[in-house]
Formats: C-alpha cells, sequence, structure tokens
C-alpha cells in the first residue's frame, strides 16, 4: 500500500475554500470523461479557471487530487447516510435500511464515470479503513443504527463492506440503470441483519 497523497495545507477563508472545490469539481470532471492517462494538474488548472501555481498551494501532484476525491466521496457518503437516517426517523429498520442504499446508489449514480476511475484503477490512494476518520465514522453510524433498532451493532463493519460490495459491483460491473437495484442490495443486507422479508404486492 503506497502512503496516500496529501493536501499541501487545507483552504481557510472561503475564497480559497472556493477555489479548492473547483479544482476538484475540474478534476473529477477529467476523470470520468477522460479518464487516468489524459489526466494532469495542468489540464485541471485550465479547466478550474485557476492558475497553475494556485492548485500546487494545496496539491503537490495528480495523486493527491485522486486522493482528494475519495475523502471527498467518503464525506458525501457520511452525509448522505446521515440524511436518510434523519429523514426517516421512526420508521421500521427495514425502511430506513432502504432509504440508506437508495441514498448511497443516488450518490454513485450522480458521478459514474469519475467512480470507475476511482475504485478501478486508483483504489490505492484511499485511506485504509483502519486509518480512515471517515470510515470510522460510518461504522459509528452504522453501529449506532443497529443498537437502536435492536440489531447486533457488531454486524456493523461486515454490513458496511457488504453494502460497499454490493453497491459497486452492481452499478460499476453491470447495468446501472437495471430496475430494483434498490430491492436487490436491501434485500441482500436486510437478510443478513435478519430483517423480515420485503412484503410483495
Amino acid at each position: 500500500m503506497p502512503d496516500i497523497p496529501q493536501p499541501r495545507k487545507t483552504p481557510l477563508q472561503a475564497r480559497s475554500r472556493h477555489a479548492v472545490a473547483a479544482i476538484l469539481e475540474a478534476a473529477a470532471r477529467i476523470l470520468a470523461r477522460d479518464g487516468y492517462a489524459a489526466f494532469n494538474t495542468n489540464r485541471v488548472a485550465e479547466e478550474a479557471g485557476v492558475g497553475i501555481g494556485s492548485l500546487y498551494q494545496y496539491f503537490p501532484n495528480k495523486q493527491a487530487l485522486v486522493a482528494a476525491l475519495h475523502r471527498r466521496h467518503g464525506e458525501e457518503t457520511l452525509a448522505a447516510l446521515d440524511r436518510a437516517l434523519a429523514d426517516t426517523a421512526g420508521q421500521p429498520p427495514r425502511e430506513r435500511l432502504a432509504a440508506m442504499v437508495v441514498a448511497a446508489l443516488d450518490l454513485h449514480r450522480r458521478e459514474l464515470g469519475l467512480h470507475r476511475v476511482l475504485e478501478r484503477e486508483w483504489p490505492a490512494f484511499d485511506e485504509p479503513p483502519a486509518s480512515n476518520p471517515l470510515d470510522q465514522a460510518l461504522r459509528e453510524r452504522m453501529e449506532a443504527w443497529l443498537a437502536e433498532s435492536g440489531l447486533d451493532p457488531a454486524k456493523a463493519g461486515t454490513l458496511l463492506r457488504m453494502a460497499d460490495s454490493l453497491t459497486h459491483g452492481l452499478l460499476l460491473d453491470a447495468d446501472p440503470g437495471a430496475a430494483g437495484l434498490e430491492h436487490t442490495i436491501t434485500d441482500a443486507l436486510a437478510g443478513f441483519l435478519g430483517l423480515p422479508a420485503r412484503p410483495h404486492t
């Protein structure tokens, strides 16, 4: 496992945060459209509308950009999970699980091309779960939700790995528009947790 490239510094002012967001959006577009082979810092700076010197203030090389996109995806995943849990508060566990699955699929569908590059070409630049604070936060959310639902919180880690494998496998390797992906993934995860089967209509 190579060392995960780190940003040079964290943007603190609104203007610098806006510039970094624009750089990451440009990097995501280029990776999704043209792949890693056509990806370099000069192209990213040009597409973002910033000088190359401004880009290098925050990202020392293109590998650091890829690592930052992995981190951004982790932040978006955590936010989507939190919204799904908040929106379904008080509902039965299976309905809340289904909402989390839908949220994860919607998030991935918005940038399928980018996720194919991140997951298939450069997964090595994603911080490993043991040292990734975002992964730890996801696990803590799952442990809390399982305990609240009367389920075994010790299953949180396996549940997250299953959800990750199913989401990436079905979306990135198969037809992302196939009908019923939400039900397929929810049924598999619900079965693992021992939740009631989905009622057939």
